[in-house]
């Protein structure tokens, strides 16, 4: 009876599979709105039980996008898994697609994608900056991140340090007690690569205050002992680092490399250098 049962469901899913994949070839212009209503409603339904970037899954969105074209969700919803495995010749259209119908509600997710996970820089700021202006001295986050801390890590990579700061500090304004340490130790980056050492082992002190298994914090406070000639200190935050990372503690994303991300043979060659 278990393996009848199997037969059936396999027997069921072959033909749902082979069915989406034909959804394209039926003229959707002719159909009622109840009908695309009905049919957008089971297949929003149905892709809860596939895997993001499954066969079925995609084909659904196509699917999606042939009933509801005006619709921006859709093309960024089916972005997603292209832009996870590096399909950017995929992703980038879609996104764009979803811009034009809809830019504010798409750059909450596209600003932070540029940024984070794209890293493509220029663009990145453009979005940020758009996205921002659309509510004017209010609090912006995109894809849960505050707008103004995104566009810090931009403008810092982009070696305009003295912005990034400008930027990272509205965070801590605006976060206040609630700022993460993440932000002390990216501003305290910025300090350093403007020569003002002080204020940027102060911040590194701050995130390890917040965050005392902050490997990020630890080492970037090493680097800038070392620029002040403090080398006794600097081995001590690198060793502090290096402890904290094999222990695990050590910001890591599996999609991305997590930005100023650090890793263990780089402590262990810079105190290898200096000692």
């Amino acid at each position: 009876m278990e393996r009848l049962f199997e037969y059936i469901l396999s027997i069921c899913l072959f033909y749902m599979f082979f069915s989406c994949l034909d959804t394209q070839s039926i003229d959707y212009s002719e159909w009622t709105e109840e009908q695309k209503a009905q049919e957008t409603k089971r297949l929003e339904y149905e892709n809860k039980w596939f895997f993001q970037g499954s066969i079925v899954n995609q084909a659904n969105h196509n699917t999606l996008i042939a009933i509801n074209p005006d619709v921006a969700d859709y093309y960024s919803e089916k972005s997603v898994a292209h832009s996870k495995i590096g399909d950017y010749h995929i992703a980038i259209p879609l996104l764009e697609k979803a811009m034009e119908l809809d830019p504010k509600e798409t750059l909450y997710y596209t600003s932070w994608l540029m940024t984070d996970l794209y890293k493509d820089y220029d663009r990145a700021l453009s979005y940020l900056n758009q996205y921002d202006e659309y509510t004017p001295n209010k609090t912006d986050y995109a894809w849960g991140e505050n707008v103004n801390f995104l566009k810090g890590e931009v403008l810092q990579a982009l070696e305009r340090h003295s912005d990034a700061i400008t930027e990272f500090t509205k965070v801590i304004n605006e976060e206040k007690d609630f700022a993460t340490a993440s932000v002390y130790v990216y501003r305290g980056i910025s300090y350093m690569y403007q020569e003002m050492y002080p204020e940027a082992i102060s911040d590194f002190d701050k995130a390890i205050t917040i965050y005392d298994k902050s490997s990020m914090g630890y080492y970037y406070k090493g680097i800038t002992l070392l620029k002040i000639g403090d080398k006794e200190a600097a081995i001590e935050a690198f060793q502090e680092s290096k402890k904290l990372i094999k222990q695990g503690y050590k910001d890591s994303d599996p999609y991305k490399e997590v930005y100023n991300e650090i890793y263990l043979m780089q402590v262990e060659d810079k105190l290898e250098e200096i000692q």
